[in-house]
């Protein structure tokens, strides 16, 4: 026999859904430095020494004298002469005035007047000693200093980061059924 059958098909409930990871990315900060440094400036300042040389005297020792020099001797010279001459004239004058003194004034003063001058003659070709004069000037140095300093630039740029949510998205893959079917159901009566 042959009965009815019914036939059940059920299908479950499938879900599924969609996963977006969430993301993370940073840029590290960066600090950007510059240093300029100027030089620094030294400046000199110089007075050399020097050697003063004063030749005159040797030459004037060698009698090579300078025209300025040798007119201002002759000058002196020529005074001196005058006042010596004077003296005397006046000592001679006196002198004779003065005849009441015993003795010849004037066979006196004749012999020590002379015929021939008396004169000094010399060669002179050699400075003579500490004729020459030196001077030193000792030099000098100075110096001066410029610092110009440092310059520093810091240029910093921030840390940045970014960061994307993650989400979950759901959806129905498969909804849940339930199907029926009668199978069969012939009967066979045979006697």
């Amino acid at each position: 026999m042959n009965l009815p059958q019914i036939q059940i098909d059920q299908t479950f409930y499938k879900l599924g859904w969609d996963v977006q990871r969430p993301s993370y990315s940073f840029e590290p900060g960066k600090t950007e430095l510059s240093i300029e440094q100027k030089p620094a400036e030294m400046i000199l300042h110089r007075t050399p020494p020097s050697v003063q040389i004063d030749q005159s005297e040797c030459w004037a020792d060698m009698d090579l004298k300078h025209i300025f020099r040798r007119t201002r001797e002759f000058a002196q010279d020529g005074k001196d002469q005058w006042l010596k001459y004077i003296e005397k004239v006046t000592r001679d004058g006196e002198a004779m005035g003065a005849i009441e003194n015993s003795g010849n004034v004037i066979r006196s003063l004749a012999k020590e007047k002379k015929l021939l001058p008396v004169h000094d003659f010399t060669f002179r070709n050699i400075p003579g000693n500490l004729s020459l004069h030196m001077q030193g000037i000792p030099g000098e140095l100075g110096m001066d200093w410029q610092v110009n300093g440092t310059t520093i630039a810091v240029n910093q740029t921030p840390f940045r980061h970014y960061y994307d949510k993650g989400s979950i998205s759901y959806y129905t893959q498969q909804k849940n059924q339930l199907h029926f079917q009668v199978r069969g159901g012939t009967i066979d009566t045979v006697k």
